[in-house]
């Protein structure tokens, strides 16, 4: 595993558990691709989380030829993108997640 996708999959997981404590009623799930985009053709890594009740996903993509920017997409379980933004990887946070997160798995 390359130690962006390391490093961002930690601060993705304290978000993840943030969030939990203040909304233990919302099941989240995370998952890494640290393969399988690349078995796809796609040189790019990912981190999901998913909140299978609402049917709702948040996918975080590092690209190779962008290593100091994110995409973060959101969706849903079939793969259906409805926005999706780019970030400047420094400034990727856990309050940055959790404020994503509280975004579109609570409202």
């Amino acid at each position: 595993m390359k130690n962006t996708l390391k490093n961002l999959s930690e601060v993705v997981a304290k978000a993840n558990d943030l969030f939990y404590s203040k909304f233990d009623n919302v099941d989240t799930l995370m998952g890494i691709m640290d393969k399988t985009l690349r078995n796809q053709g796609m040189k790019a890594d990912a981190i999901t989380i998913d909140c299978i009740a609402l049917d709702k996903k948040i996918v975080i993509l590092i690209h190779d030829d962008k290593p100091d920017v994110v995409s973060i997409a959101l969706g849903n379980k079939e793969g259906d993108i409805f926005s999706s933004s780019e970030y400047v990887l420094a400034e990727i946070s856990e309050a940055v997640i959790v404020e994503i997160m509280e975004e579109n798995f609570t409202s």
